[in-house]
């Protein structure tokens, strides 16, 4: 598996994410954009997906628009392509709750041991938990 260092199908979909709900508010690129503190070109990148956008923009741009960023980082994942990830069937639905559960969590602490736990239970190497049927 090979992850390209430019923009990505996810990109290019939070980019149209983020110009449906800028369009939806009824405002400018530019108006955005001075919000933001960007110029209205970068803006405009940003919303074809030609450049990426770091977590504190992507914040920026949904407080200007009014929205979460989780329901921006929504439409990206479920752009990712199979190549990049093999998705268990049903998967985008728990996704979306898990990135919402995430955004909700107020102590930072909290979400990076989140973190550190999924990366641990990702990993190739780690230990299959058992799961114990529930009666």
């Amino acid at each position: 598996m090979t992850l390209k260092r430019g923009p990505t199908h996810s990109d290019t979909a939070m980019g149209r994410e983020i110009r449906q709900c800028r369009r939806a508010a009824g405002m400018t690129q530019k108006q955005v954009a001075a919000i933001i503190g960007v110029t209205g070109a970068q803006l405009h990148r940003y919303e074809t997906g030609t450049t990426r956008i770091a977590t504190t923009r992507l914040i920026a741009i949904a407080n200007a628009l009014g929205v979460r960023p989780d329901s921006l980082l929504a439409a990206a994942s479920n752009a990712v392509t199979p190549e990049l990830v093999t998705p268990l069937p049903n998967t985008n639905e728990e996704i979306i709750a898990l990135i919402q559960m995430f955004g909700s969590i107020p102590d930072p602490r909290h979400r990076s041991a989140l973190v550190a736990v999924a990366r641990m239970m990702s990993s190739p190497n780690a230990p299959q938990p058992v799961l114990e049927e529930v009666q």
